[in-house]
């Protein structure tokens, strides 16, 4: 056999092996799929026989984030407060205190991860409205975020982390006619190590727990209308916190959190 042939038949092989393979990818592919619609339709059904009924698209399969370890970095920080009130002068308070009195304004800000921040009427002028003016000074100081709630000229937001929120780390934004005033609230401190996987329950534990919940410790409601995973900010000493990977699960009778690790119901959050 002559060397093209052989090259040939070496192509055929190649393109067979392509062609089976491409195969098992697409069939474990189509299975996965089968078998998540299979789960959502019997957590679906254990709802409704509950006498919950499901919102289109409030079931979907996920994994719950892993857990995080915060800790204050007083450079970074002061280098985000520098970005709102310009140059300052650092007053340690003690208790893991620190005042920054700067050009335009001044912050308060606490080893727990609570802030009071005060801005002169330029620090942070209103422009295109309230929201986006409170994104752009989030955007301004390298914080993440996601809107919470809106009244009137008072907004707040999520602190979130990959996109995650923080359901207990929330940002209060108080604006005047013409500017950002006031920003106080819980921020999530700069240094995060992150776990390597998590190891709490996934959605579909999640929800097997919260119809648990339903059954026995008397939680009313007659609509499942979402379910996403977050996180619970839990200080542990000044300057350092954990962040607690949960599921918030969202209901006609107001929302539900479940800590992911535990299956514990929790109130930490707003």
């Amino acid at each position: 056999m002559d060397r093209r042939n052989l090259e040939r038949i070496v192509l055929i092989i190649l393109a067979l092996l392509n062609v089976f393979l491409l195969s098992v990818v697409l069939s474990d592919t189509a299975e996965a799929r089968r078998s998540a619609k299979e789960t959502v339709a019997s957590v679906t059904a254990l709802l409704e026989d509950s006498g919950i009924s499901v919102a289109d698209g409030a079931i979907t399969l996920q994994s719950a984030p892993a857990p995080c370890a915060l800790a204050r970095d007083v450079q970074r920080e002061s280098e985000k407060v520098q970005k709102l009130i310009g140059a300052y002068t650092p007053e340690d308070l003690g208790g893991n205190i620190i005042l920054y009195q700067g050009e335009q304004g001044k912050a308060l800000l606490r080893g727990s991860g609570e802030l009071d921040v005060l801005l002169s009427s330029s620090a942070v002028p209103l422009r295109r409205g309230a929201a986006r003016t409170a994104q752009r000074a989030l955007r301004q100081i390298g914080v993440t975020a996601l809107p919470a709630s809106e009244e009137g000229r008072n907004m707040d937001f999520y602190c979130t982390l990959e996109g995650i929120p923080v359901y207990n780390a929330v940002l209060h934004f108080e604006f005047s006619e013409s500017s950002l005033v006031i920003l106080t609230g819980t921020r999530l401190f700069d240094s995060v190590t992150k776990s390597a996987r998590s190891t709490g329950m996934d959605s579909v534990s999640a929800l097997l727990r919260f119809v648990e919940i339903v059954r026995s410790e008397g939680f009313i409601c007659s609509r499942l209308d979402d379910v996403q995973p977050g996180y619970l900010l839990s200080p542990t000493r000044s300057g350092e916190a954990e962040l607690i990977p949960v599921w918030r699960i969202e209901t006609d009778a107001g929302p539900l959190m479940i800590d992911a690790d535990s299956g514990q119901v929790e109130s930490r959050f707003t």
